[in-house]
């Protein structure tokens, strides 16, 4: 996760409410550092049991509801990124304990930019701990990436990784690199 321009407002107040409302944003970028790390067991400590996750570009019709479902749709999530896919986080909301962060999913070894949404997290304290209790998370109407396409861009990113630039003068090569910028175009057509 690369974090960009995160800003936290500070007052003077520095009782138990004024922690709780900052570790909410700790929990939400918690969970970032996490989907980043591919790390289930750091999501799970943040996860509320009653948790409750709505994401348009898996189903928005059928939310993902308590702690198991929501961790299940992380790893699904966090195993079909790959290894070099990577959130670019900035805050846009910390209003006490509901934090909202505009996002930006890219491609780690090239300035390729894959999609970008918009999250926002419900949280609340828990035996003394900040959790995040709801998520809602939108990706930008023009790239719905359902799991077909979720999967299409996670083959794409796994070729792209396997080109060699030293061997890309070969014909297999040439109709590799043909065929990903087929894809690249066809899954970004709309984007400009």
């Amino acid at each position: 996760m690369r974090r960009a321009d995160v800003a936290v407002a500070c007052s003077g107040n520095d009782g138990p409410q004024a922690r709780d409302e900052h570790g909410a944003l700790e929990a939400v970028l918690k969970l970032y550092d996490a989907i980043k790390k591919k790390n289930v067991n750091e999501l799970s400590d943040i996860i509320a049991e009653e948790c409750l996750c709505v994401s348009n570009f898996v189903s928005a019709f059928q939310p993902f509801l308590g702690k198991k479902q929501v961790l299940a749709f992380f790893s699904y999530l966090m195993k079909n990124l790959g290894n070099n896919l990577q959130f670019v986080v900035q805050q846009t909301v910390d209003d006490g304990m509901v934090v909202a962060v505009s996002w930006k999913l890219e491609w780690n070894k090239a300035p390729l930019h894959l999609g970008k949404g918009f999250s926002l997290y419900t949280c609340h304290v828990y035996q003394g701990k900040v959790m995040i209790k709801n998520v809602e998370i939108f990706l930008e109407p023009i790239l719905q990436i359902e799991p077909v396409r979720m999967k299409l861009i996670s083959l794409l990113i796994t070729v792209m990784e396997k080109l060699n630039p030293q061997a890309m003068l070969t014909k297999t090569r040439k109709a590799i690199i043909f065929l990903v910028i087929l894809m690249i175009l066809f899954l970004f057509k709309y984007q400009t």
